[in-house]
């Protein structure tokens, strides 16, 4: 199975332009593949105005369904989404044209203030059985908690999706965690960051797939673009018989 993430410099606010670039890039993907877009990819962190972003959302996610349904892809990422209680950074899966899962991203990062815009999702991590495997959504700083990576190991993860807006000066930060995430679970690991500067803020880059042993399959530095890796699922068997781990 080919697996894509798509590393984007975003247009702060600019939903059609945002989305002609990642319909773009998913012209290119083979069918009945697996592909990670960036965290927040429709608007950035345009914060301000959510409220006018979230009621985009419903024609973004049928935007991806039509392409999910076409080409027997499966689809992840994450985007603002209002009910009752507020506006969420919510992950979803789409397989096979059809939202199966979905998810709100549960540890805010303060220090840009996301808490003052976005509710916080339950602590509630579930794995998104898919027929690209089982997957589990860590949403950037959510990348820096082991006890999340640690319940999705013992729920029977085999690919890790990290969907992220990761700062610059971090950057280093984000490369060894999600390295260390993909050892630890005996796990696939695929990273889709946003990069260069969207607003005010600059990004690290370093979109990644990651084998369960560690290796890099695909890399990106800080230029935009698409990569793409082979995955096969045996290899996290075959990981975790070499080196038995207890959970």
């Amino acid at each position: 199975m080919k697996a894509y993430s798509l590393q984007l410099n975003l247009e702060l606010g600019n939903i059609d332009k945002n989305l002609e670039k990642v319909l773009s890039y998913l012209d290119y993907v083979e069918k009945n593949s697996l592909v990670l877009l960036p965290e927040m990819f429709t608007c950035g962190f345009d914060n301000e105005n959510l409220e006018k972003h979230s009621k985009e959302t419903p024609k973004v996610y049928k935007l991806l369904k039509k392409l999910s349904r076409e080409k027997s892809l499966v689809i992840s990422g994450t985007v603002p989404e209002k009910n009752r209680y507020g506006i969420y950074n919510r992950a979803f899966v789409i397989d096979n044209g059809e939202i199966t899962f979905k998810r709100a991203k549960a540890k805010l990062f303060t220090p840009t203030g996301e808490d003052k815009y976005f509710k916080a999702g339950k602590n509630n991590f579930e794995i998104a059985e898919t027929t690209a495997g089982n997957l589990g959504i860590m949403i950037c700083f959510e990348l820096r908690y082991p006890n999340i990576s640690y319940t999705y190991r013992k729920k029977g993860v085999e690919i890790l999706l990290v969907p992220a807006q990761w700062g610059l000066s971090r950057k280093e930060h984000l490369e060894t965690l999600s390295k260390a995430r993909a050892i630890e679970t005996q796990s696939f690991l695929i990273l889709s960051d946003t990069t260069g500067k969207i607003g005010k803020v600059s990004y690290a880059g370093s979109s990644a797939i990651y084998s369960p042993w560690g290796e890099k399959l695909a890399y990106l530095d800080n230029e935009e673009g698409i990569i793409e890796a082979d995955i096969n699922l045996n290899e996290v068997y075959r990981v975790r018989k070499k080196i038995k781990m207890e959970y």
